[in-house]
């Protein structure tokens, strides 16, 4: 066999693989089509069948799926997932939320919520988180041990889910932020943060009962100050003596005590 017969018999094989490949590209291609057309009808007709709610303790789930409103029989593929977050976050106690499809037909809604650092007591009581949010004071499973925050102008508008611009409020907040981050104790400790229109802040505890002068401002360094005091004099002793306690100066802390 000659050379010129070799190369004519590879010029007739390689059309014919070349036509193979064509045409399972093109069987390929209508497959993948057809796939897509199916996804999308079936897409196209199936609705909600259920709403999968994580991460509420106060916001129920009732509440989360009257925040949704979600028509009957509504296709998962035609929710406007936008639209349901905005619903949700109408809620103040709803701070984030995600707001996802699970294939084949469930909507999987994920919050987190704001958690109160304290108790507002104005002209009624509120929550307030540690932003300043204020948030409705509702019953619910989960229970708090935090202070309260007394003395707050009534007249004042506090309208729930909005931020509260006080500079003796977030005086106070700062308080509770720096108590927990000193020690525990002493944040469950403290019952009462006692506003004064812009004078110096007062606290109360369980323990004593006496009012604390906390002044204004440096609040890790007196909340460091008063729970070294605490442990060395105050802890396992006798209190009921104790006029007031201020922990206002730099290098002490002063103790008045009843006459």
């Amino acid at each position: 066999m000659d050379n010129n017969q070799l190369i004519g018999e590879k010029d007739e094989q390689q059309p014919t693989h070349g036509r193979r490949v064509y045409v399972y590209f093109i069987l390929l291609s209508v497959l993948i089509i057809a796939v897509f057309g199916v996804k999308a009808k079936w897409q196209k007709h199936v609705s909600v069948r259920q709403i999968s709610v994580e991460g509420v303790s106060v916001v129920s789930k009732e509440e989360v799926v009257r925040l949704i409103n979600l028509p009957p029989n509504v296709p998962m593929y035609q929710l406007d997932l936008t639209t349901i977050q905005k619903n949700l976050l109408a809620n103040s106690f709803i701070e984030n939320v995600i707001v996802q499809r699970d294939a084949p037909s469930t909507l999987r809604i994920i919050i987190q919520e704001r958690k109160p650092s304290a108790i507002l007591v104005a002209n009624e009581l509120y929550y307030i988180a540690g932003d300043g949010t204020v948030l409705p004071y509702i019953a619910s499973s989960e229970t708090y041990d935090i202070p309260v925050i007394s003395g707050v102008d009534s007249l004042n508008k506090i309208k729930t889910g909005q931020k509260l611009i006080n500079a003796d409020v977030q005086e106070a907040l700062e308080i509770i932020t720096a108590s927990r981050m000193t020690s525990e104790n002493l944040f469950h400790a403290i019952s009462e943060i006692r506003l004064r229109k812009g004078h110096d802040l007062i606290l109360y505890s369980f323990e004593t009962g006496a009012p604390i002068i906390f002044g204004k401002g440096d609040a890790v360094k007196k909340m460091v100050k008063l729970e070294a005091f605490w442990q060395k004099f105050l802890q396992n002793n006798d209190t009921k003596d104790i006029q007031y306690i201020d922990i206002r100066f730099d290098d002490q802390v002063v103790v008045s005590r009843k006459s």
